[in-house]
């Protein structure tokens, strides 16, 4: 066992405050965020032709996306990986939200090229700073409160609070090398369901579940919050 590189993996994780976390995400946008608007302008026209053919096959306007390995074709970002299936999730969170917090008819094309010049992180190939959603929605009316705090009870608790979720995490808080992913966790008088949530039980939402705390755990035992927003609707 290599003992060092082990701990290495699990330093950010494991001892780096989550709200130290956000703000690199936030300084790494500031820094390698630039994609000049000419490459922003083709991805829309891109985007746009994809996207409104009915037969794509992969997305359905003002339906929930669960399905974001199927969304190579999309363009996002100018990072040599970057597309929409590589690093698109905090987009495609963003998108589910609107749709659990009731809107309807928002372009998918206009929402990547917003990304595209506000939020993302080594031109996308990091995908989107955490804050950049938040903000996003902030923008459009909806109230907004943070939690970055592990604790069972006040997740529960924050989940009883509001209305629906954008949820940023670790897939392991023993291995950084598993990467980050983000999800919309809807709530209805049903419970609460995981969109988009990359598991092995794809094309579908996950849930439903009586509690926040037990959505999040359904994304694997390893997983460890990075920062959960709550969003109340209008």
């Amino acid at each position: 066992m290599n003992t060092k590189y082990n701990f290495f993996k699990g330093f950010i994780p494991g001892l780096i405050p989550n709200r130290m976390v956000l703000f690199s995400f936030s300084l790494l946008s500031l820094l390698t965020g630039h994609i000049r608007k000419k490459t922003r302008d083709l991805h829309y026209e891109e985007n746009q032709r994809i996207l409104s053919d009915v037969k794509n096959g992969f997305f359905k306007e003002n339906e929930y996306v669960e399905n974001q390995d199927s969304w190579e074709k999309i363009k996002f970002g100018s990072h040599k990986k970057a597309n929409m299936a590589y690093s698109g999730c905090e987009i495609i969170a963003t998108y589910n939200c609107l749709l659990s917090l009731g809107e309807r008819g928002n372009a998918f094309p206009e929402l990547i090229r917003y990304f595209e010049k506000r939020g993302n992180a080594l031109r996308g190939g990091f995908g989107i700073a955490p804050s950049y959603p938040a903000d996003f929605m902030k923008k459009r009316g909806y109230g907004i409160s943070r939690l970055t705090s592990r604790n069972t009870d006040r997740v529960n608790k924050f989940g009883q609070e509001h209305d629906t979720f954008l949820l940023t995490f670790y897939w392991d808080k023993k291995d950084i090398t598993r990467q980050l992913h983000t999800v919309n966790i809807s709530k209805n008088d049903r419970g609460f369901f995981v969109h988009n949530s990359g598991t092995l039980n794809k094309n579908a939402a996950l849930g439903p579940f009586d509690r926040l705390g037990d959505a999040i755990l359904s994304l694997g035992k390893d997983v460890a919050i990075i920062v959960i927003y709550g969003l109340d609707k209008k």
